[in-house]
């Protein structure tokens, strides 16, 4: 995509094609469920002057008056989905009317300013549209969509009792969504309809959050809760891509510690994926486990002891902000009675501090220990599995390769040798002719531009005539 001219306009292509996105979303999510989730046989797709008249009312309110103006702006889409039901035969009723409409702030994008998310007021401002319409035609839900997301104020709208059933959407930086639904249509069947993002999507974006942690995925793991964080989704959704990401990729593992499932990364893969059934084989009969069971088993000792270190790391934080707060007490008290309560207390600190910092050190050389014996065994596997050719069979195909560069140099010389030309005799005669007729037309044109004037010009345009030649033989003239 070539680079647009300036950050307006960048901004406002961004917002515009989360539109179109959305509303295309919204009806391919639409189509795939009416007539099996949804309580609806069928929809028809309304186009509406919501988003337009919108526009247009704010573009004239700060008087700017441009055409074209309209037309790059986000937010002049918008469309009524018309859910219907058969009750006899032919005939059928409407059971649902949901307007969409994506709602972005004008006036940062005219200003180029950084865009900030929507607010309580313009959210309000949007809803109050629908109270001018006949109460026949007015919708029954209304889902608002951000690029930038909505404020605190603004989520808080869709409890809100009266008026259409209000849904906010909002658009998350890794692709995904933040959704908005009130309580009562979050456990009915339409709040399928918003679920935008399907699976592999889903996985897409926890596979990038896991790149972007990727020091954390080596070391001690990311937790299952934190991740949900991450993606916005529930805890239990993001177990089950968890586990859909550990069957794809076999250096991903989980490991639980304390209750809680992390997700780390082993430095080697599995061959394939038959290995779990042949190492349960092995272990039934009691055989060595393979290079790749020990790593991802010291990997998952490693990814606990980072666990408990963590855990240690983060009480020593406490204890050292404790001392440090007690020693600058401590020099600023004015009586004994005090220093004294903070002298013992103090020492309490940091006897406590010793044990901790003993039980991190005894953590990070266990950890120190398990890592280079990881280490070790990766390098060693995988100088197994991939097959490199021997030293003589390095040697004899070096040699080979040295003959064929050989011959082939040696016919190359000889090519250029013997290299027949296509040109005839009289053909370079005729073009040395040509040659010569060139050389004598340059040396005429550069005789012509050397020849000096006969006379230095004396005036304007004049040249003074030459003076007669005198003869010396003849005699002076009488008076």
């Amino acid at each position: 995509m070539p680079r647009l001219k300036s950050t307006t306009m960048d901004e406002r292509s961004r917002h515009r094609q989360f539109e179109g996105q959305f509303l295309q979303q919204l009806r391919a999510r639409a189509r795939a469920l009416v007539g099996r989730v949804l309580p609806a046989d069928d929809f028809t797709l309304e186009t509406m002057p919501d988003g337009i008249d919108a526009v247009r009312a704010t573009l004239a309110r700060l008087e700017r008056y441009d055409r074209d103006l309209l037309e790059q702006l986000p937010g002049t889409r918008a469309v009524q989905l018309r859910f219907r039901r058969r009750v006899f035969g032919p005939f059928s009723r409407t059971v649902s009317r949901l307007r969409a409409q994506v709602l972005a702030p004008i006036e940062p994008l005219l200003a180029d300013e950084p865009v900030p998310p929507v607010s309580r007021e313009q959210v309000l401002d949007a809803l109050a549209r629908y109270e001018l319409i006949p109460q026949g035609e007015r919708p029954s839900a209304v889902v608002f969509a951000s690029a930038t997301g909505f404020t605190q104020e603004a989520s808080t709208l869709v409890n809100a009792s009266g008026g259409p059933t209000l849904i906010l959407m909002g658009g998350r930086e890794d692709g995904g969504w933040d959704i908005e639904l009130p309580d009562a249509l979050r456990r009915s069947s339409w709040a399928r309809l918003f679920d935008l993002e399907s699976q592999d999507e889903c996985l897409k974006r926890l596979l990038y959050h896991l790149d972007k942690n990727a020091s954390l995925l080596d070391s001690r793991g990311i937790a299952v809760p934190e991740l949900a964080d991450q993606l916005g989704l529930p805890r239990e959704q993001t177990r089950t891509l968890v586990r859909s990401a550990c069957r794809n990729d076999s250096r991903l593992l989980t490991v639980t510690h304390e209750g809680t499932i992390h997700v780390c990364r082993s430095p080697l893969a599995e061959e394939s994926n038959q290995m779990s059934l042949r190492s349960w084989i092995r272990k039934l009969l009691r055989l060595k486990p393979t290079i790749g069971e020990q790593v991802r088993t010291l990997t998952a000792q490693r990814v606990r002891l980072e666990q408990q270190r963590h855990e240690i790391d983060g009480r020593l934080n406490t204890l050292e902000t404790d001392e440090r707060e007690a020693v600058e007490r401590g020099a600023a008290a004015k009586t004994g009675a005090e220093r004294k309560q903070l002298a013992g207390k103090l020492v309490r600190t940091r006897r406590e501090l010793r044990r901790l910092r003993a039980q991190a050190n005894v953590f990070t050389q266990q950890i120190d220990i398990i890592g280079t014996h990881i280490h070790h065994l990766t390098l060693a596997e995988q100088g197994k599995r991939i097959e490199l050719p021997k030293a003589e069979d390095l040697t004899r195909e070096a040699a080979q390769a040295e003959q064929m560069m050989a011959e082939l140099a040696a016919n190359a010389d000889l090519a250029a040798g013997i290299e027949v030309g296509a040109q005839s005799p009289m053909m370079a005669e005729e073009e040395a002719a040509i040659l010569a007729e060139f050389e004598q037309a340059a040396t005429e044109k550069s005789a012509a531009t050397d020849v000096p004037s006969a006379a230095e010009p004396t005036g304007a345009g004049e040249e003074t005539p030459p003076a007669p030649e005198r003869d010396e033989t003849a005699r002076p003239e009488l008076g």
